[in-house]
């Protein structure tokens, strides 16, 4: 009986030992083939959930886990991963073209016309997509012009009282 409950005890304060050093689950290394599928599938203008949410790829936080480790390793993907974003910015800037100088739909059986809701529907889309560019990489994409005005504003009062 004290034999068990000595082995026991040992057990117990192992347990104790490695959990009080590291909590969680440990964060994997590194799967080259999975970040090199992960870049070109962002390049291509695909999202990361949309990557993760096939059957057999890693979690979603498992990618930032990888981004956000401090070593050499992940520090490289996470520039890379920036540039991918990029560039996807410019694939959808591509689609968004080719939705524009798609033909349209129309209706009608004798007198053939564009089909209103198609229309509004591309508009939408484009519309959209412009936006996201616009928020995700503002400095490209965005209509906003930045003034610059250097020099200076000199000012002269004259209130007519006689000095």
């Amino acid at each position: 009986m004290q034999k068990s409950l000595k082995v026991r005890e040992d057990a117990r304060l192992q347990t104790v030992g490695k959990q009080s050093t590291k909590l969680g689950r440990p964060i994997g290394k590194l799967d080259p083939v999975i970040v090199e599928e992960v870049l070109l599938w962002v390049a291509s203008g695909g999202t990361l959930r949309s990557y993760c949410r096939q059957e057999g790829k890693p979690a979603y936080t498992t990618i930032y886990n990888w981004m956000n480790k401090n070593t050499d390793e992940s520090k490289a993907f996470l520039e890379r991963f920036g540039k991918s974003r990029e560039m996807g910015a410019d694939f959808i800037a591509d689609e968004i073209l080719e939705m524009v100088d798609e033909t349209p739909r129309m209706i009608g059986e004798d007198e053939q016309r564009i089909d209103p809701s198609w229309v509004n529907l591309t508009r939408l889309r484009c519309d959209l997509r412009l936006r996201l560019l616009a928020k995700w990489h503002p400095q490209k994409w965005s209509d906003k012009t930045n003034l610059e005005h250097s020099g200076g504003i000199s000012l002269t009062v004259s209130t007519g009282v006689p000095q």
